[in-house]
């Protein structure tokens, strides 16, 4: 297995998997292009065979989570005073490869590329299924120390607002976020 940097070939791809199997509907893939045309956004993804099977995006120096949340944005601001943040966009790996470490080994080499670029802060956005299932609450402590926290339910709720659609719950989504800032 390889891991290397996204590059401009693999933003389609990002985008059908981010669509496909994350965030239902034509706005995330929307969202995914334009972060792609961000000077900030960069990204780690795991190869094996020549398939991309796994990956980690990020947007550097703006705040920016799947809906707009301007009050927990402003909170946020306050924190890190102007200083530089690094947003995870997206993590996936393919269902087949989850439970092998790869979505740890991406995070970790997301947070030191983040460390290389500048960053000082990290902002994650973990789903909370409404089961109480958030599967990337593991892997999130690969992005340093966590400063802040804030459980929000009904966090997706107007996804259909959007034009999107939750992957678990359709359009009457009742997934709630955890809201992470981490210390680099």
């Amino acid at each position: 297995m390889e891991f290397c940097p996204v590059g401009p070939e693999d933003l389609e791809t990002i985008a059908v998997l981010s669509e496909q199997y994350l965030t239902h509907g034509k706005k995330i893939k929307d969202d995914i292009r334009h972060h792609r045309d961000m000077n900030g956004y960069f990204g780690v993804k795991a190869v094996e065979n020549g398939e991309m099977i796994g990956f980690y995006t990020c947007i550097e120096d703006d705040i920016i989570f799947t809906l707009p949340h301007p009050e927990l944005k402003s909170e946020i601001e306050k924190i890190t005073g102007g200083e530089k943040t690094i947003t995870g966009d997206t993590l996936y790996v393919e269902a087949a490869w989850r439970g092998k470490g790869i979505a740890s080994e991406l995070a970790r080499r997301i947070t030191d590329m983040a460390r290389e670029r500048g960053g000082k802060y990290f902002l994650t956005e973990a789903w909370i299924h409404p089961e109480g299932v958030t599967p990337a609450k593991k892997i999130v402590t690969f992005n340093g120390e966590v400063i802040f926290e804030k459980i929000i339910p009904f966090f997706y709720r107007d996804l259909p607002k959007y034009g999107m659609e939750c992957p678990i719950c359709g359009k009457d989504c009742r997934c709630g976020a955890e809201v992470q800032l981490h210390r680099l």
